[in-house]
């Protein structure tokens, strides 16, 4: 929570105040599952204590809905104002009490009660704006929505449609597996909601301009991902696939890769069992020696292993630069005849640490 809706929120009532509590820890609404804002109604504290206005993410939008409550009925349900009249405007009793249970059945004893709500409105506000689609059901807009609803691949609850003038949004959830991502990639975990979503985000009229939106975990582990071209005549109910399979492809790749890193490491173990000072998923450190000359080998593989071979680095037990051990990084490693090359330069950085040959430079960790 920002420190402006702190502020705001401790200027509502203690009656209400555990509801937008509830809201800012729990709920998570849309695709996106992004987190709910708060803002003043009218950019002023004038009746600040009973009602503010909620920013809700849908499609690329933000929903602004006002929440009103009356203090001198505090057990009573809020009222609300949306920012789209036609919104529930001709709604009757019966649709609503069928529709929204929440509010019908109002607890102001439960912090969640406004939560529910929302989650109910919004069900509601799909619903509504997949009408407005359909209005024109003669549309390129309506008829890629109702072509995608027949692909197996997504269902309804998978799609929010938005539309405005002349522009039709959809924001589509791509189907990707992602179950395995989380054990290769467990680091800054506090950056991510722990939601790892890809969604496509489409315009009508102008559907060659799509986008791709990550979560911060996928983006990270996945990096940039260039889209294919949607052309004109092309229909979503085939792009949304190909796109779904270039994801999967990238994490199935992301995954033999590690497999690969897995295993070299594990034959490196089994085969200097005795010397492994240390190692982890992606690393290994060993203390070895060769004619009475003892060192410590330093594996580092990284994310694009095997394209990009792993890092070795060779540091000396015995000698030191500027109070520091020596150390050198060794150019890139074939992967045949990998224990050939490591003993071949282990000789020639001992006749370095020793001062036979300077013919190659030895890097102080100062540097």
């Amino acid at each position: 929570m920002s420190v402006d809706n702190l502020g705001f929120l401790n200027e509502i009532s203690p009656m209400f105040r555990p509801y937008i509590q509830s809201i800012f820890q729990d709920l998570k609404l849309g695709l996106c599952k992004a987190k709910v804002d708060l803002e003043r109604i009218g950019g002023n504290s004038s009746g600040a204590e009973s009602q503010f206005r909620l920013v809700l993410p849908y499609c690329s939008k933000k929903l602004k809905w006002d929440v009103i409550f009356d203090t001198s009925t505090p057990w009573f349900a809020p009222d609300f104002r949306f920012d789209d009249d036609s919104f529930l405007s001709s709604a009757n009793e019966d649709y609503l009490t069928k529709s929204v249970p929440s509010l019908t059945n109002w607890d102001a004893n439960n912090p969640k009660s406004l939560g529910d709500v929302l989650s109910e409105l919004i069900t509601l506000y799909k619903i509504h704006q997949v009408r407005k689609l359909h209005e024109d059901a003669n549309s390129r807009a309506s008829f890629e929505y109702s072509a995608l609803m027949g692909n197996a691949l997504t269902t309804e609850k998978d799609v929010e449609v938005w539309v405005g003038g002349h522009i039709v949004e959809f924001l589509i959830k791509l189907k990707v597996d992602v179950l395995r991502l989380p054990e290769l990639y467990n680091d800054g975990t506090e950056q991510n909601p722990g939601i790892d979503t890809a969604l496509l985000l489409v315009r009508y009229p102008n559907s060659t301009n799509a986008e791709l939106i990550l979560s911060p975990f996928l983006t990270k582990v996945l990096g940039k991902i260039t889209l294919p071209m949607m052309h004109h005549s092309g229909v979503l109910m085939d792009y949304v696939p190909l796109v779904t399979e270039i994801l999967n492809n990238k994490i199935y790749h992301l995954l033999n890769n590690d497999k690969l890193k897995r295993d070299l490491l594990a034959q490196l173990i089994v085969k200097f069992e005795g010397a492994i000072l240390e190692h982890d998923a992606s690393s290994a450190a060993l203390l070895l020696q060769m004619n009475d000359f003892h060192w410590i080998l330093q594996i580092d593989i990284g994310i694009k292993f095997p394209e990009k071979p792993p890092v070795l680095t060779l540091r000396s037990v015995y000698y030191s630069s500027k109070g520091k051990p020596k150390f050198k990084v060794l150019p890139n490693c074939p992967y045949t005849n990998f224990e050939g090359y490591i003993m071949q330069q282990v000789e020639i950085f001992k006749n370095e640490c020793i001062g036979i040959t300077q013919n190659q430079q030895i890097i102080s960790i100062d540097n």
